[in-house]
């Protein structure tokens, strides 16, 4: 069965350190390593929650339902088989970080050992906007709510920005100051993601699926990449590329997140009811623009809405078979990445080569003609809009490089990193654009570039700055988020939620599930 929404959510892992103005020996030593820091920042988080309910009280996660080992090819991994980092269903327990990081110390310890016993259960938070914050991985992230648009990904997902620098503000009047940074990789091999989740009809082939994303999902940097200094995992070679993700990703297709990382990644967690599948995108970038956010989801929310409405009338895959890859696609991600200037070429099924930028022109167009010639009752809504978006994104960087760089993340740091390699000794082998690249998804306020570039009006505006400081407080409307972020504010008698439920008090030691099984529901529940 389809429908005419699609719900699409996003989560970031941020960086974290300890504020790099601290002395070291401000803060206990346990707190130095990323995991101490992680657990700082959910707590922060946790406390800043709390006070905005009248008895003081952070609702917790509600564990029931997790399986991240449930695979969309119709089988599920054993859990003693299971890599550690893939076990992220555990209240007690935090999932390891990447098996390929590596600690700088031998002195390494859990995260159970730090003061105060902390474990998922104590860091994980249900937040009033109908999001949730917590660890993973060794690092913090934050969770927008379920929303029905492009354009409403893009306030959630800032949104998280002011998260962010509320727990900065939290966790330095404890003193515990911290710095949390909106990237993916530190530029030293340790690489954290900002996944992507697209409700999708279950009733759609994953053979199919696969087919049609490994192409897309290759080339889609060129419009959403957030720009990195250095090419390989470790930057081992110098130079600027389009993604900070793509050295990362070196399998075709996976379940597994934090090491040989997938292009299509098969975690099938659809938090809604059978006929759904959650569609788990690992391989995009953490963007600073907006703009690029927009770009990212918008044109994800085409492609799919294109293939489900090809589904549903010909059970068929739409017109872009021709466009298919004739070559390595994971060899394909990594050029895409580092060929800035699209001079290389990918061999595509109908015996045409293409640079990633064609390729990019004539997937949006292709697609905007089909979603135009289909019944208005088979497109999802927004399909024509989204659409629409792609299509001027490809056309701004085919044909106006001041706009694209506007909007697009990759293009607007390229050109400012390429003045200034021009100029400084050593030029991209400097370690003054490393550290520049490290300082521009700083999210402390007025330190990254990026800052700077909004304030001059360089940088495009989805929405208005003042809906997206809301949107850290409040929920979106149009999905079981508003009921979860509504009863987060003004339940008493709420315990804990998830995307599926909430958990009250059904007496002084009952508790009772009440299930949010279908995401488009968003009356409110009474206690």
């Amino acid at each position: 069965m389809m429908t005419n929404q699609r719900v699409v959510g996003i989560e970031t892992e941020y960086g974290v350190a300890l504020d790099p103005d601290t002395e070291v020996g401000a803060i206990p030593n346990l707190r130095h390593t990323p995991e101490g820091l992680s657990v700082v920042t959910a707590q922060a988080v946790r406390s800043w929650q709390a006070s905005l309910r009248p008895d003081g009280r952070a609702i917790g996660w509600d564990w029931e339902g997790e399986d991240p080992l449930n695979d969309l090819r119709g089988t599920r991994l054993d859990r003693a088989s299971a890599d550690p980092t893939m076990l992220t269903d555990d209240p007690h327990r935090f999932a390891p970080a990447s098996s390929e990081a590596h600690s700088a110390e031998d002195d390494t310890f859990s995260v159970q050992e730090l003061v105060g016993q902390s474990s998922p259960m104590l860091t994980n938070v249900v937040m009033t906007n109908g999001g949730r914050f917590y660890v993973d991985h060794a690092h913090p992230e934050y969770s927008t709510p379920e929303v029905l648009t492009a354009r409403d990904a893009v306030v959630w997902d800032v949104a998280g920005e002011h998260v962010a620098r509320r727990a900065m503000k939290v966790a330095a009047s404890y003193g515990s100051p911290i710095a949390l940074y909106k990237n993916n990789t530190d530029s030293k091999g340790l690489a954290y993601g900002s996944h992507e989740n697209y409700l999708l009809a279950r009733e759609v082939p994953f053979a199919l699926l696969r087919d049609c994303l490994v192409p897309f999902l290759v080339t889609r940097p060129v419009i959403c990449g957030a720009g990195r200094v250095g090419i390989g995992k470790n930057s081992e070679t110098c130079g600027f590329q389009m993604s900070q993700r793509a050295d990362f990703v070196g399998d075709l297709v996976g379940l597994q997140t934090t090491f040989n990382r997938p292009i299509v990644n098969t975690r099938d967690e659809s938090h809604a009811g059978s006929k759904w599948r959650r569609l788990h995108v690992i391989n995009g970038d953490a963007n600073r623009f907006p703009g690029s956010i927009l770009a990212k989801v918008a044109s994800s929310r085409a492609w799919l809405a294109a293939l489900e409405a090809a589904w549903k009338t010909a059970h068929s895959a739409p017109p872009i078979e021709g466009l298919f890859l004739d070559c390595d696609p994971v060899e394909a991600g990594w050029q895409v990445s580092h060929d800035i200037d699209f001079v290389t070429t990918l061999r595509c099924a109908d015996g045409r080569e293409r640079s990633a930028l064609e390729w990019q022109w004539a997937a949006a167009n292709t697609v905007a003609d089909f979603l135009h010639s289909q019944d208005r009752d088979v497109l999802l809504a927004d399909a024509l809009t989204d659409a629409l978006t792609w299509v001027d994104t490809v056309r701004m960087l085919r044909e106006d490089p001041v706009a694209a760089a506007r909007r697009v993340e990759w293009v607007a740091k390229r050109t400012i990193f390429q003045a200034l390699s021009e100029r400084i000794p050593g030029g991209w082998s400097s370690a003054k654009l490393a550290a520049l690249d490290i300082q521009w998804a700083d999210l402390r306020p007025g330190l990254s570039p990026v800052d700077k570039l909004r304030a001059k009006g360089h940088v495009e505006d989805v929405a208005p700055a003042t809906e997206i400081i809301m949107a850290a407080t409040q929920p979106p409307t149009g999905t079981r988020a508003k009921v979860r972020g509504n009863a987060v504010t003004h339940r008493k008698d709420l315990v804990a939620a998830s995307w599926t439920s909430l958990v009250v008090r059904a007496g002084w030691d009952r508790l009772q599930r009440i299930e949010l099984r279908d995401p488009f529901s968003n009356e409110s529940l009474t206690s």
